[in-house]
Order: C-alpha cells, then structure tokens, then sequence
C-alpha cells in the first residue's frame, strides 16, 4: 500500500486540525485501505468501506458535512497512489445511517 500526498486545497482547516491530521494518518493505515480496496473491488464508493470504523475511532464529530466531504477529499489521493481512478462521485452508499450517504466509487487504471 502506498500512502496518498496530501492535497488540502479546499479543507486547510480541516487538513491542519488535530482530528484531520489523525483521520489522515489513520486513513493511510493497512487497515484501512484493506477497506478501502475490498469495498472499491465490489463495486461500492471506497468511503462506504471505512464509515464505521471512522465512527468508532473519532465519534460523532465524522458525521459532520464539511468534516465528511474533507474525508472523501482525503480517500482520493490515497485510491489514486494505489493504481485507482475516480469512476464517478455522487455514488449512494448502502450504509446510509452509518456516516456517507453518497461518495465517489474507484476503478483500477
């Protein structure tokens, strides 16, 4: 697994703040792009893989809008450093009442 680069542009807050800093570390750990990739190579958006364990590790502060949408910037680069390209955004998530309602879906290539 090779960690994504971090691209903030629109969330420095979020980016630079305790809890994005520890949301990125854990999102680049083996755990979770196991998540990450298993859920992707069954046709699912990567994010709908990882809500619960984000839920479980940070609390409620990841079911905020701007905070989710930080978290979907954040997946992409770690999809695109592991051989993925964004498929299509908007994607509706099976797990609805976990954390996303709707994130991107990868393709390898």
């Amino acid at each position: 697994m090779k960690k994504g680069i971090k691209n903030p542009k629109g969330f420095n807050d979020i980016y630079s703040s305790a809890a994005g800093i520890d949301i990125w570390d854990f999102l680049n750990t083996e755990e979770i792009w196991f998540r990450l990739e298993l859920t992707t190579q069954l046709g699912h958006p990567a994010a709908e893989g990882v809500g619960d364990k984000l839920l479980e590790k940070f609390g409620i502060v990841v079911k905020e809008d701007r905070m989710k949408q930080a978290i979907g910037h954040m997946i992409r680069p770690i999809m695109e450093a592991n051989g993925y390209t964004l498929e299509k955004q908007g994607v509706p998530c099976r797990k609805k009442k976990e954390v996303f309602v709707y994130a991107s879906r990868y393709k390898k290539g």
